[in-house]
């Protein structure tokens, strides 16, 4: 199978997972703006946030290193000995893990701490099985796990919440019970537990699995200042009731990652395959140019279409957090392309470089966080993070030139950007009318953008009606 064919492929099994996935998360929207209190929202978001930061660095992001090991055999006994091996380092990380919430148990009366725990246990679970669905390839059931997850969650928290009038409780429940049920699936197609054994066991193996997500781990301790401090910063400075806005705001970047995170997957899948070929350099330029523009023309499209439904999916409870989703959005096209570019890294098992501009990145974000947020409130929170994955870009993009010379074209770069800042204009005037006309123009644009693309998608139709025919 060709290289687009296979993307393509995984990005479609991606997408049909995401999409449902993230509208059954999105449509719950009514039903939390009206029922959740802001400051319940705020804890939630703010909790979650810092589970983000703790469970990467704990467990070391094995399930990276666990899925590109998997990847260097196709044969299905040794994909089973790197994720053997791989548990053997989450097994040391779960008990450090239990450690700290004993210690923090302890020492801090912390609300609701048990189910704190047992979200973060079961994201490391989900994260491994996940993994290792990917790898034996298996994407599809990745997918599918994933949509039932999303349903059992969005059906615990309805239950619990108008049945039983449990508020915050039911976020974490819904979302512990949603990640058993995904795990459960992966396991009985995948069956890891019958396919490991402790004949497995290869210290160089260990050793090499370690080499590879070290960085990885201290990365996600500085990606956490770089993409959920502000949060905290939110919380200490503003209070939990801005925080809930700004985790309501974040909501809508659900469009952005809808399809991009379908793209993600498919890319971290092909550039983890070709991480050995001669010519894999010619390959990361070209789909680093489609991915600038399909990040711009998501985005064009992505913020009209909010300015419109908003009114009727957000309770006027959080009308607060209106002004916050454009420029979160514009931060969340950044962060999508600078991973976009650290898997070509993971690819070319060059972690050390990914960490070294996520700290960088991690200081630009809140040194301007903080030199704004007393200034212009939750919105420096989407400035700095903007500015830091955009000089987390800048640091990759001439770090690749060892690889690759990637030339993003500068006029897609500037076109888009004019684009970009008048729908900043049309969004907030607000009128219906403006936001249609707009999408239809940029809809008529990208049809001259991606002209090749769509020729080549219709000649591929006609070609596969022509054949059953």
């Amino acid at each position: 199978m060709s290289n687009a064919k296979k993307f393509l492929k995984s990005s479609v099994i991606y997408f049909a997972g995401n999409i449902l996935t993230k509208l059954v998360a999105f449509f719950l929207l009514p039903i939390y703006t009206r029922l959740l209190p802001s400051e319940d929202m705020g804890y939630y978001d703010y909790s979650i946030s810092l589970l983000n930061m703790l469970i990467p660095v704990i467990c070391m992001e094995i399930w990276s290193g666990i899925m590109r090991f998997m990847f260097d055999s196709k044969e299905k006994e040794k994909k089973y000995k790197a994720v053997f091996n791989g548990l053997i380092i989450f097994l040391f990380s779960l008990f450090l893990y239990v450690i700290v919430f004993l210690v923090l148990g302890l020492i801090k009366d912390v609300r609701l701490i048990v189910l704190i725990f047992l979200y973060g246990f079961f994201v490391m679970l989900q994260n491994i099985y996940g993994a290792i669905a990917r790898g034996v390839g298996l994407g599809q059931i990745y997918a599918l796990s994933g949509i039932i997850s999303s349903l059992v969650t969005a059906f615990t928290n309805i239950v619990l919440m108008l049945g039983f009038n449990l508020l915050l409780e039911a976020l974490y429940i819904g979302a512990i019970i949603g990640f058993i049920s995904q795990i459960i699936i992966i396991e009985m197609k995948v069956k890891v537990i019958p396919n490991i054994k402790f004949s497995m066991f290869d210290h160089a193996m260990i050793k090499g699995m370690l080499k590879f997500s070290l960085p990885l781990s201290l990365n996600s301790a500085f990606f956490w200042f770089l993409s959920s401090y502000n949060r905290v910063a939110l919380t200490a400075q503003l209070g939990l009731s801005v925080t809930g806005m700004y985790a309501v705001a974040g909501k809508f970047t659900a469009f952005m990652t809808l399809v991009s995170t379908s793209f993600s997957l498919a890319w971290q899948e092909l550039a983890y395959s070709k991480g050995n070929d001669k010519d894999r350099g010619t390959l990361y330029n070209v789909a680093s140019n489609y991915y600038v523009k399909f990040l711009f023309a998501g985005l064009l499209l992505i913020v009209p279409f909010i300015s419109i439904i908003f009114p009727f999916l957000i309770h006027e409870n959080y009308a607060d957090a209106y002004e916050l989703v454009p420029l979160y959005l514009l931060a969340t096209a950044a962060s999508i392309f600078s991973s976009f570019l650290g898997n070509i890294f993971g690819a070319e098992k060059k972690t050390g470089i990914i960490m070294y501009s996520t700290v960088i990145a991690a200081i630009v974000n809140v040194i301007t966080l903080h030199l704004l947020i007393n200034r212009i409130g939750a919105q420096a929170a989407n400035i700095s993070l903007f500015l830091g994955f955009m000089t987390n870009i800048v640091i990759r993009i001439v770090m690749l030139r060892s690889v690759t010379k990637i030339k993003i074209d500068k006029r897609i770069l500037f076109g888009f950007s004019i684009l970009f800042c008048l729908s900043l204009y049309v969004y907030f005037v607000g009128e219906v009318i403006l936001n249609i006309i707009f999408v239809l123009v940029v809809l008529v644009l990208c049809s001259f953008v991606f002209k090749e693309l769509i020729q080549k998608a219709l000649s591929a139709i006609k070609r596969s009606i022509l054949r059953k025919v």
